[in-house]
């Protein structure tokens, strides 16, 4: 019977990783809405909102974990967390994956300030605030929580069917899609904006973290600053929050970054990391 369950289990793994990921995510966030709704305690939610939310952050992460040590044991565990040492590649990337959502911010600014149209969006420039941000973001803004799983787990066994740019918008797609409770809970980063806006982002970060992902050898490292710097980089915004016109403005400056990022997948596309055997992720 085990047999059965491994090897169904290996057969779909994709479909398993969802699955189960979906399932204890919004089993967790189900429980603080209805803690929001008043159907059970509402002083859960008043007093554990922000606890709760990150327990269903860490799922992606955790179910990867799992699923490889259940799937490959020791080897496989290896091989997937091995991929949160590799540091060693250009510092090119380095700079992308930190400034790639703040340069997008600023040009998108200085657009609207050159058309006319006066920002009153500012950043906290204190270098000490940005590190313990950073680091508290880090563990708890869904950078660990989340890459381990989307990209250390999902993405290179959707590359060995697809190629990168689809393997991107598939994983863009679940990716927001797995966020949809937090949309219904005042609270949340969510709460209260558009999903349809929110599912564009979404996979205009999917593209550039599959794009140096490959470049990097599949390592987990440039993943997880990418998502730590977008966090950031919201976080550190006070002042007026932006316009519309911004949002739009970002999202035309955001998508010509992607062309030339989209080309560069087209050009190179065996530069892919992908789920090769029984143990190599």
């Amino acid at each position: 019977m085990t047999h059965k369950v491994t090897g169904f289990i290996k057969r779909n793994e994709i479909i398993t990783f969802v699955f189960i990921t979906f399932l204890c995510s919004w089993f967790i966030w189900g429980i603080l809405y209805s803690s929001y709704m008043g159907i059970i305690d509402r002083n859960l939610y008043r007093k554990h909102i922000e606890l709760i939310i990150d327990l269903g952050i860490l799922i992606p992460s955790s179910v990867s974990i799992f699923l490889t040590g259940y799937l490959y044991k020791k080897k496989g565990l290896k091989e997937l967390l091995v991929r949160l040492t590799k540091w060693k590649f250009s510092p090119i990337y380095y700079i992308f994956v930190i400034c790639y959502w703040t340069f997008a911010c600023h040009i998108s600014l200085l657009i609207c300030n050159f058309i006319g149209y006066k920002s009153q969006v500012h950043f906290f420039t204190n270098p000490y605030y940005i590190l313990i941000y950073s680091i508290i973001t880090l563990f708890l803004g869904g950078s660990l929580g989340e890459e381990i799983g989307w990209r250390g787990f999902l993405l290179p066994r959707l590359q060995r069917k697809l190629n990168p740019f689809c393997a991107s918008i598939i994983i863009g797609i679940i990716w927001a899609c797995w966020h949809l409770p937090l949309f219904f809970i005042n609270g949340s980063t969510q709460y209260g904006s558009s999903f349809l806006l929110f599912l564009f982002i979404v996979i205009g970060y999917s593209i550039p973290i599959t794009w140096v992902y490959n470049r990097t050898d599949g390592s987990l490292i440039f993943p997880i600053l990418f998502h730590v710097s977008t966090d950031i980089t919201i976080g550190l915004i006070y002042g007026q929050k932006f316009k519309n016109l911004q949002i739009h403005i970002f999202c035309i400056v955001q998508l010509i970054i992607i062309i030339f990022i989209i080309c560069d997948i087209f050009r190179n596309k065996s530069n892919k990391v992908v789920n090769t055997n029984d143990y190599v992720l």
